[in-house]
């Protein structure tokens, strides 16, 4: 029989030895998915672009529209274009990331001509330790938020679309939960592993999601802007209430 204090011995040093493997290979993960994507920056992009055209059309589309929708279009989309960027991830790395998904891009609107952007984002997530392999299973959340705005440009008068810097992907505004671990003991390698998967996910929404969603906002016409954006809650409610 396999005694109890040999199972925490060996589990003990496998932890130890593969935190110890991770501590030095830890920030060489991140700069091997942006080397990664680098390298296959003209494959890579080239397939974004034609899922960001396809994105543009729809919600072109959305807008021919008296009262703009959502459509399950846009969501298969948008799950496709983040799926795409974390397709990358997954070859130059040991974390996982898979089962992408996005209910919908919203607007909410705080002004007749701006808006809060609001992208939530939900996967399932495996980490591969060395030594151990698929150590951890994890559920992630996150919600890409940006702002949008329609502004006259001061020389040629004409209405012109402003995107604001995504906000509110930091490391710490991504949430992870544990749905399954190898063993109970590895409570360290399991911080390692969670803590790794918030630094990648932040890196590549800054680095690689947020470019695209910026420029796919960027390059709709501001009379389609303005009417994803709508009217803001208050004035809603106002109308709502003279009826």
């Amino acid at each position: 029989m396999f005694q109890l204090w040999k199972l925490v011995l060996l589990c003990g040093l496998l932890t130890g030895t593969s935190a110890s493997l991770l501590n030095n290979r830890g920030n060489s993960f991140l700069r091997t998915v942006n080397s990664g994507l680098m390298s296959r920056r003209g494959i890579f992009d080239s397939t974004l672009e034609i899922i960001l055209q396809r994105l543009k059309t729809e919600l072109e589309s959305r807008c021919l529209d008296e009262v703009v929708e959502e459509t399950q279009e846009t969501e298969n989309l948008l799950e496709q274009l983040i799926s795409r960027i974390f397709q990358e991830v997954n070859s130059d790395t040991r974390v996982r990331i898979r089962n992408v998904q996005v209910p919908d891009i919203t607007f909410e609107a705080t002004s007749d001509n701006s808006a809060d952007v609001k992208i939530p984002i939900t996967t399932n997530v495996t980490v591969n330790l060395p030594l151990l392999g698929d150590i951890v299973n994890l559920g992630l959340k996150v919600d890409l938020q940006t702002s949008v705005s329609i502004e006259t440009d001061a020389e040629t008068g004409d209405s012109k679309v402003v995107v604001g810097e995504c906000t509110n992907n930091n490391p710490e505004s991504i949430s992870l939960t544990v749905l399954h671990r190898r063993f109970r003991l590895l409570n360290d390698a399991v911080d390692f592993a969670v803590n790794l998967v918030r630094q990648l996910v932040s890196s590549v929404v800054h680095d690689e999601l947020c470019p695209r969603i910026r420029e796919l906002l960027e390059s709709l016409d501001a009379e389609c802007v303005r009417k994803l954006i709508g009217e803001p809650q208050n004035t809603q409610q106002e109308t709502e209430a003279r009826r």
